[in-house]
C-alpha cells in the first residue's frame, strides 16, 4: 500500500489541473459569448466619456447642460458597467488625441466609422446607419435633389465642418476648387447659409435634419436624400478590449429589447424614413 501513495498522489493532481483548466475554459467562454448579458467588473474608475456637444440631436448644449441622444446612450453604458459617469467637452478634432493621451475612454460624439480612423482606434458595433445630406435654402430646394453632382458647378458654394467626413468627402469631390468653405462649428455653416455667404451645408443626417427643422422659419431644408451611406459608432482604444466588449454588449442589448430604435426614432423624428424602413 505504501508503495502506490506516489501514483495516488500524482493521479491527485492530474484531476485538479484538469478541473482548473476546464473552469478556465468556462470562463473565457462565457466573457467572450456576444449573448451575455453580465457587465465586466468595475475598478472604481469612472467612464470618462468624450463629448463635443456641437451636433444636435446627437450632442449638443441646452441651458448649458450637455444633452442629446449620446448623452442617454452615455448614461446606460455607465449603469451596464457599473461605473460613475463623467462627461468631458472635447473640440472635436481633440477627440482621438484625447482618447489615446488616456484622457478619455470612449468617444461618443456621433463619429462616423472610416477605415482611417480605424487605423489608430477601435470601434464599438454601429449603432445606427447615417450619410451625408445637403442643407440648403428652401428656395433652391429642386436644385439639389440628384445628389453629390448638385455640389460641382462653379458657382455653387458648399459648406462644411473642419476634421468631418463631410469636410474629406467635399474635398476629395472639388478637388481642392476654391468654392468650399470650412467651418469650425455646424452653427457657424448654418449661420452662414441663412445669410447667403454659402449655397450648401454638407453634413451628417440627424444633424441637418435638425438644422433644417430648427431653422424652418428662417428659410432653410434638408434635402432627404443622403449622398453617402455610413455607419456610426463610438471610439475606443484598441487595447481597451474590456470596454469594447461592455459597449458591443451593450448595443446588443438595445437592439434585441428594441429600445434602440425607439431611442434613434425620438430624438431624430425623420430618421425612419430614410435608412431604417
Amino acid at each position: 500500500m505504501q508503495q502506490n501513495k506516489p501514483v495516488l498522489h500524482i493521479f491527485s493532481i492530474l484531476i485538479c489541473f484538469l478541473c482548473i483548466t476546464l473552469n478556465g475554459c468556462v470562463q473565457s467562454n462565457s466573457q467572450t459569448s456576444e449573448d451575455s448579458a453580465v457587465p465586466p467588473p468595475s475598478d472604481g474608475r469612472p467612464l470618462r466619456v468624450g463629448i463635443s456637444a456641437t451636433a444636435p440631436p446627437m450632442d449638443y448644449k441646452e441651458s448649458g447642460q450637455i444633452t442629446g441622444l449620446e448623452v442617454e446612450f452615455a448614461h446606460g453604458l455607465a449603469a451596464v458597467t457599473g461605473r460613475k459617469l463623467e462627461i468631458i467637452e472635447v473640440k472635436w478634432k481633440d477627440q482621438i488625441p484625447y482618447l489615446l493621451a488616456g484622457k478619455t475612454d470612449i468617444i461618443m460624439s456621433a463619429m462616423s466609422i472610416t477605415n482611417e480612423r480605424r487605423e489608430v482606434i477601435a470601434f464599438s458595433d454601429p449603432y445606427m446607419v447615417s450619410g451625408l445630406v445637403s442643407l440648403v435654402r428652401e428656395e433652391d430646394k429642386n436644385n439639389f435633389y440628384n445628389g453629390s453632382s448638385d455640389l460641382l458647378p462653379p458657382e455653387v458654394k458648399v459648406g462644411t465642418v473642419k476634421g468631418t467626413t463631410g469636410n474629406v468627402f467635399v474635398e476629395r469631390m472639388l478637388e481642392g476648387a476654391k468654392k468650399q468653405y470650412t467651418f469650425s462649428a455646424s452653427q457657424l455653416a448654418v449661420n452662414a447659409l441663412i445669410a447667403k455667404e454659402i449655397d450648401v451645408f454638407v453634413y451628417d443626417l440627424p444633424m441637418n435634419f435638425y438644422y433644417g427643422a430648427e431653422n424652418k422659419d428662417k428659410g432653410l431644408a434638408p434635402i432627404i436624400v443622403p449622398m453617402t451611406r455610413e455607419e456610426i459608432g463610438w471610439g475606443i482604444r484598441q487595447d481597451d478590449k474590456m470596454l469594447l466588449y461592455a459597449a458591443n454588449g451593450y448595443i446588443g442589448s438595445l437592439k434585441r429589447t428594441g429600445q434602440l430604435r425607439s431611442m434613434l426614432t425620438r430624438w431624430i423624428p425623420y430618421f425612419r424614413h430614410v435608412f431604417n424602413r
